[in-house]
């Protein structure tokens, strides 16, 4: 019996669930036990605890959130690829807008889903993108089709950015003096400068006034 328990247990899905919310966490891991094929193996409540752990820890696939502190979903996405890791990320979003969608899908995810979707949708996107496919939930496709694959010009500078440009930049765009960024993130003025440097250039920009105004554009800071 136990040798049936241990088969059955490595065939298991093996799902690594990061969002900052514990209580939806435990909803999704209670959810996927009744389920069966499924078995969570890891969970965390932002990208670096996901990065940290991901050195002891290998799931099939990673369930996604966007929206998280300190490390955000397109920057973990990024840092994971930057280092080599090609785990299948699926997201799980509250965040429906087309900007997500893209910046998901441009920084490597394989599927996007709305928080909102049932269990049976979430099973079948995840075999899908097991599958080697791109799963978009039909409650999205509209409003990303809709633009008809057609990405704006400031969508695809910003999708240019590191990961570390990236949280650059958003710091920036809220009003963040170089001096506080250094102290943040642990690096020296003089390398956020430069950092700075790459951002107003990749982004075509040449104040940090025209930063934020597409910043806020784009959805990444509000007013």
């Amino acid at each position: 019996m136990s040798s049936t328990i241990n088969e059955t247990q490595e065939s298991c899905i093996k799902l690594f669930l990061v969002d900052d919310h514990l209580v939806l966490r435990q909803a999704l891991a209670e959810a996927f036990a009744h389920r069966g094929a499924f078995k969570v193996v890891a969970e965390a409540s932002d990208g670096s605890e996901l990065l940290s752990q991901l050195s002891h820890t290998v799931p099939d696939i990673i369930l996604l959130d966007l929206a998280m502190p300190n490390v955000d979903g397109i920057s973990t996405i990024g840092e994971l690829k930057k280092r080599g890791i090609d785990i299948p990320i699926l997201v799980l979003s509250a965040d429906e807008s087309e900007r997500s969608i893209r910046s998901a899908l441009g920084a490597g995810a394989r599927g996007f889903l709305p928080k909102q979707a049932d269990m049976r949708e979430v099973e079948f996107a995840i075999h899908s993108v097991l599958d080697g496919k791109t799963y978009l939930s039909p409650s999205v496709t509209e409003r990303f089709m809709a633009s008809n694959g057609v990405e704006s010009k400031h969508s695809n500078q910003i999708a240019s950015l590191s990961p570390r440009e990236r949280e650059i930049f958003i710091l920036l765009a809220n009003g963040c003096p170089n001096r506080d960024i250094s102290k943040q993130l642990h690096i020296s003025t003089r390398t956020v400068d430069t950092h700075r440097s790459n951002i107003l250039k990749k982004l075509e920009v040449k104040t940090n006034a025209e930063l934020v105004k597409m910043a806020i554009a784009e959805g990444l800071v509000s007013v």
